[in-house]
């Protein structure tokens, strides 16, 4: 037999070989084939397509070569030596074979398809556009046409007619993780969260390998505010590909939403370990620390990110609150002003909005916490912050429903009066908290608010200007106001027991007047020791909504200074058991009288939202240590040791809700 008729046989039986999986020998048949008949296309390009299979890329490219030398009309030639240039990285030559396969066959779907991705990673969205609709066009119903047309249709950022190609190649390959991953990242550009949901879910229960499919679920879940979730999503991400800073950023926000402020910090701290020039990561740290008193880190990533971009105006705004509470007015204002000089109004829209909330607010310290009460989902909050309010604003803002005044404190106000009280004259919708009641609840006001309350006990209070402090000390103003030691001295606008000083009877006046080391304006407080009978100190806090009170939590301590967070009230089981019994029947804990007394203190207070600290008195009197709109209401973590108080706070916000929707259906 002549080499000729030779050679087909041997390929023949290559062939049987590969048929039933034995590539080893059909490789040794098909070299054989190929010494038998050196011209042999065929055998050549099986050959090499064994080789490329094996990963020997560059003998691989010789036979394949060699097979179209011998017969350069043959496409599946053409078609392997595009995927093998691929393979190697080298597009521009990818491209050109798969050209060349189209060119002697225009319409085979698998050669455009393959034209279709080797344009789309050379950088030709266009032309890979053009290739995935013909592949359409020649193969309708095979999804990978659907899926390459889909792919450049992305990269056009086309996302409708995207997603309607990867909800195509879904459809026509239910079992492709890559069309429903493909199909939830063009949905969620479109805003359908809850439809991005469903397809990643999908996509990782198809694969869960893919960091991209968990990144995606978890960043759909965050903008519905299912944050539990998203954040179990985006750890798994973060797990296949520990280097997605999307990913860190997205759960230091999540976990700051949660108010997990240790977590929240370590992602933080990863984002920037990653790129040390991340002026977000920088800006959200700094705000991070700054809620959480560390104003020494606070100011080194504000100042970090304004070195990256000095116009940001987030670092600005903390290093403007982190002065304010040093006592630098100057420094703090020139923060302010840049800050908000150029941008006084911020629009955050809620995906699926119930209503339109125009927050007044002020850049001091003195706005009521907000986030839980109109939480981002429900509500489209317009924040104004007023004191930068320019000429004629008023009248050009934002379309709105009502109006939530936030700027709670009254001793915060004064920036804000004349644009509030402007505004106000012309404004037609409900407003909440108004300013004029806000106004009576300054602390030096308490004793004459409530006077008459039967069974409260209002400790004097006066209030010392910085100028008498400056010229008299605070030792002989105080005398002056009728107040000795025991005292509490506090500057104004302080919360949270920041910069308070307790004064026991045997403090020096050099002790006393050290107390006023802020050149503020300052409050002195008679103390009244209200110890329990077992040696703790309780503060009890309640929640007024249109006026009506709804228990809110019960701090215990060893100190005066109560504090839910420090007073470790959550490490005593004892403590949580009364909290409970708080929470549950407040009547029960506090009796007939003490509850007919804080029945009374909202009445006065006569706000829409509102709080009082206190506590009761071993004879049965009512304590009062503040009474204000500037109480903080914020759920806890559901798997933490204070879960049990969030089925109360949710009758609180629910309360609010309610008030809110309220207002707006008399109005129409």
């Amino acid at each position: 037999m002549s080499a000729e008729g030779f050679s087909p046989a041997l390929l023949r039986v290559g062939l049987e070989h590969l048929r039933i999986g034995d590539r080893a020998a059909a490789e040794i048949w098909f070299r054989r084939a190929v010494a038998a008949d050196p011209p042999q296309p065929t055998a050549l390009y099986l050959l090499g397509l064994l080789r490329f299979e094996s990963g020997d890329a560059e003998e691989a490219a010789d036979l394949i070569a060699a097979a179209l030398a011998a017969r350069p009309q043959h496409v599946q030639s053409w078609t392997a030596l595009g995927n093998l240039r691929q393979w190697q990285g080298d597009n521009a030559a990818a491209v050109d074979a798969f050209r060349s396969a189209n060119l002697l066959e225009p319409g085979n779907a698998a050669v455009l398809t393959s034209l279709s991705q080797a344009l789309l990673t050379s950088g030709d969205a266009e032309g890979a556009r053009w290739a995935g609709d013909a592949a359409v066009a020649a193969a309708p119903h095979d999804p990978a046409t659907h899926l390459a047309l889909a792919t450049a249709l992305a990269k056009l950022k086309r996302p409708l007619e995207s997603s309607e190609a990867f909800r195509t190649a879904a459809v026509r390959a239910p079992d492709s993780a890559a069309a429903h991953l493909g199909l939830a990242v063009e949905l969620l550009q479109l805003g359908d969260s809850e439809q991005a949901v469903q397809s990643a879910e999908t996509a990782v229960a198809l694969d869960d390998t893919t960091a991209l499919g968990w990144f995606t679920l978890g960043t759909s879940l965050r903008r519905l505010r299912r944050f539990a979730p998203a954040a179990t999503a985006l750890e798994r991400s973060l797990e296949l590909e520990p280097t997605r800073r999307a990913a860190c950023m997205s759960l230091g926000l999540i976990y700051t939403e949660l108010n997990r402020l240790d977590l929240a910090e370590r992602h933080l701290l990863h984002a920037v370990e990653l790129d040390p020039d991340d002026k977000e990561a920088h800006s959200i740290l700094s705000n991070l620390y700054c809620c959480a008193d560390r104003f020494d880190l606070g100011r080194r990533h504000a100042l970090r990110a304004l070195e990256l971009d000095w116009c940001m105006p987030e670092p600005h705004q903390t290093l403007a609150w982190i002065l304010g509470r040093e006592g630098h007015v100057d420094e703090a204002r020139r923060h302010r002003d840049i800050a908000y000089g150029a941008r006084n109004l911020l629009v955050a829209e809620a995906l699926r909005p119930i209503q339109r909330v125009l927050v007044l607010a002020t850049t001091g310290s003195g706005n009521v916490p907000e986030r839980d009460l109109l939480p981002s989902d429900r509500y489209t909050r317009v924040f104004w912050f007023v004191e930068y309010a320019t000429p004629g604003q008023a009248e050009s803002l934002p379309a709105y429903d009502v109006v939530f005044n936030a700027i709670g404190d009254a001793d915060e106000t004064g920036p804000t009066a004349a644009s509030v009280a402007t505004f106000l004259k012309s404004c037609s919708k409900r407003v909440f908290n108004h300013p004029d009641r806000i106004e009576r609840t300054r602390r030096h006001l308490a004793p004459a608010l409530f006077d008459g309350v039967a069974d409260l006990v209002v400790p004097k209070v006066a209030r010392i200007d910085a100028v008498t402090l400056a010229e008299a000390g605070l030792a002989a103003a105080a005398r002056g106001a009728g107040l000795t030691p025991p005292m509490l001295v506090r500057p104004i606008g302080s919360h949270g027991g920041e910069s308070l000083s307790f004064l026991t009877q045997d403090a020096s006046e050099d002790d006393v007047n050290a107390a006023a080391r802020l050149r503020r304006d300052h409050y002195v407080t008679a103390f009244h020791d209200f110890r329990s009978p077992d040696g703790l100190y309780r503060k009890y806090r309640m929640i007024f909504v249109d006026r009506q009170p709804y228990p809110y939590h019960l701090a215990i301590g060893n100190d005066w200074m109560v504090h839910y967070e420090t007073s470790g009230t959550a490490q005593h089981p004892e403590r949580i058991g009364e909290e409970r019994r708080f929470l549950e029947d407040p009547c029960s804990i506090l009796g007939e009288r003490g509850m007919a007394v804080i029945r009374a203190v909202g009445e006065r207070l006569d706000l829409d939202f509102c709080g009082a600290d206190f506590s009761l008195l071993e004879d049965g009197r009512v304590l009062l240590f503040e009474a204000n709109a500037t109480m903080l209401v914020h759920t806890e973590a559901s798997d933490g040791p204070l879960a049990h108080k969030n089925v109360h706070i949710e009758r609180i916000l629910e309360a609010f809700w309610e008030i809110l929707g309220a207002s707006q259906r008399s109005a129409r």
